[in-house]
């Protein structure tokens, strides 16, 4: 009886507390959301590039296309090299294909082939890594078919209804797009950071 009674007070002022600091309670709580999202997310791209490897390889052995995980409805057409860091990229450019790895528009030819090869990612996990690249730097890509290198030779800022940007010139050119800014937490920006790379020798 005497706990019952010690309780109760015990839970209204902790209740007072929360109502006294609603606000900030919710903020904390909001964040804590938001912190535990954003590390689901990056986790999920992480692994899924691991099992998008695996899937690369089997490919590159039987000559056919390899499913990532079994309810996967895209699969593994090229391995992205850019610096020191390495990227499978996926069949399709849509928003779930991109949630595991860079997709590539299908419209557009496969890097290697004649024209311009589209590739789009997320700012936040697999394409953050394009704010370090520069004008000059060599990128690396491999198909199924072919070994090919481009070496950068733009880096810009568009806004997203410039279609231009994928459409195929004379040069055999390797295009790779995300959202901008990269720092920004707003969703479905209109501007997108391009990084624009004409195929070279091997």
């Amino acid at each position: 009886m005497y706990g019952h009674f010690h309780k109760a007070p015990l839970r209204r002022k902790v209740l007072n507390m929360i109502w006294r600091f609603k606000w900030t309670t919710l903020c904390f709580g909001l964040s804590a959301y938001l912190f535990a999202s954003s590390g689901y997310i990056h986790a999920k791209a992480l692994l899924a590039q691991y099992l998008i490897e695996d899937a690369w390889i089997e490919s590159l052995h039987t000559g056919e296309k390899i499913s990532p995980w079994a309810w996967a409805d895209t699969w593994p057409v090229a391995k992205l090299t850019i610096g020191d860091k390495t990227l499978y990229v996926l069949a399709g450019a849509t928003g779930r294909v991109m949630a595991f790895g860079p997709g590539h528009m299908s419209s557009t030819p496969f890097p290697g082939e004649a024209g311009n090869a589209v590739i789009t990612g997320h700012r936040d996990t697999h394409f953050s890594l394009l704010q370090e690249v520069k004008i000059g730097d060599v990128i690396s890509t491999e198909t199924m078919d072919n070994l090919s290198r481009y070496q950068v030779l733009e880096v810009r800022i568009a806004h997203q209804d410039q279609i231009n940007l994928i459409e195929s010139g004379v040069d055999d050119e390797l295009t790779l797009i995300t959202c901008y800014p990269f720092n920004s937490a707003a969703p479905n920006p209109e501007l997108r950071y391009v990084v624009r790379a004409l195929k070279i020798e091997a």
